[in-house]
């Protein structure tokens, strides 16, 4: 397939946003699965730049974008549309992070909640590989981190 109409490629910047053993996690209204807040980088911008200005639109807060911890590569298909990313993630402090309090999201077809760590596959947290990605972290295992859902 070439590329074209039917093809899409993102640049994303993701924030892993922990605080007492959660995550906190953006899903889309009416979808079943949660991603990481976050979204695409634009033309002349950071990818830095991109996830603070993100989460402030996402959610009317600021951040400060830490540690750089790796990439997962992922494709999927939407109505007949390919889509093929590279989401970069970054460990992110949110201003007023508490894990008992839900942000509250600034874009309607969004919310955000906090989810336990060990239940991101119950969350349908996706791409996939970034629960893998999340745990190695937790687990202070040595990185960066690339994952993919491409077959090696």
């Amino acid at each position: 397939m070439s590329m074209g109409e039917a093809e899409k490629y993102h640049v994303l910047a993701r924030g892993i946003i922990l605080s007492q053993d959660c995550l906190l996690v953006a899903h889309c209204i009416g979808m079943d699965n949660t991603f990481l807040p976050g979204g695409h980088v634009e033309f002349r911008e950071g990818i830095r730049k991109t996830l603070a200005r993100e989460i402030h639109e996402e959610l009317g807060l600021t951040c400060e974008v830490k540690q750089y911890i790796g990439a997962v590569e992922a494709d999927y298909e939407d109505q007949g549309i390919y889509h093929q990313e590279i989401n970069h993630l970054f460990i992110t402090e949110l201003e007023g992070a508490d894990p008992t309090r839900n942000p509250v999201s600034q874009e309607k077809h969004l919310e955000f909640y906090w989810i336990p760590i060990d239940e991101m596959e119950l969350h349908h947290l996706l791409p996939a590989p970034i629960r893998k990605v999340i745990k190695n972290y937790v687990d202070q295992a040595r990185g960066p981190y690339f994952e993919s859902t491409f077959e090696a």
